[in-house]
């Protein structure tokens, strides 16, 4: 059976041993280097190109996003998966838009990380569970909490009109408007008016 080549890089030398010690003895996968930089994994590589590598994103020196930016780039035949401890939704989706082929949080047991690593050799694309369901909400549709008289006094707020014209507009009270943009910056989470444009333009509510 061909067995598949694995790097990996991690500066946290304990992460790398621990790598090293799940990797070794399989007999589906050669470990063919572990590095501490970026720039330590693109020399040792080139000798012997692996077709996998777990990269840890949070590295000195070049970071583990620009590292799977280039070897998407240069070695589009190489897999990188991510190996890391961040899970905000930017980090997440900006591993994955620069080429990563799957994300996968540490703290998973040795044997998460086998199935994970074997998924991705069958053609899937692994993913830690948490992840997987971040990137769902993140794709569903969000939930416009705004009401209807929010709505217009927003548009009336991008429009550029003051408090002032917005209430002569609606034919209400400037108190009321300013009733409503209250109300407005505590249902989008933010603290003023060029934040709360630009999140309800994000979302399609504006």
């Amino acid at each position: 059976m061909s067995r598949i080549k694995i790097a990996l890089v991690d500066d946290d030398e304990r992460c790398r041993r621990s790598l090293c010690q799940t990797l070794a003895g399989q007999e589906d996968f050669e470990l063919t280097a572990a590095c501490g930089s970026a720039e330590e994994l693109l020399e040792q590589i080139e000798a012997d190109l692996p077709q996998v590598i777990l990269v840890d994103l949070g590295l000195p020196g070049m970071g583990g996003q620009e590292l799977i930016r280039r070897l998407n780039q240069s070695h589009p035949e190489i897999d990188c998966i991510a190996h890391t401890i961040f899970e905000e939704p930017a980090t997440v989706l900006a591993a994955l838009r620069a080429g990563a082929a799957g994300y996968l949080l540490k703290g998973c047991t040795p044997a998460e990380l086998l199935r994970s690593l074997r998924t991705l050799s069958e053609g899937g694309a692994p993913l830690t569970a948490r992840i997987a369901r971040l990137l769902i909400r993140e794709v569903q549709p969000s939930h416009d909490p705004l009401s209807d008289r929010e709505h217009e006094v927003l548009k009336a707020l991008s429009d550029g009109f003051s408090y002032k014209e917005v209430a002569s507009q609606l034919v209400v009270s400037s108190h009321t408007v300013h009733t409503h943009v209250k109300n407005i910056y505590e249902k989008l989470q933010v603290s003023g008016r060029r934040q709360a444009l630009d999140k309800a333009r994000q979302q399609g509510w504006l």
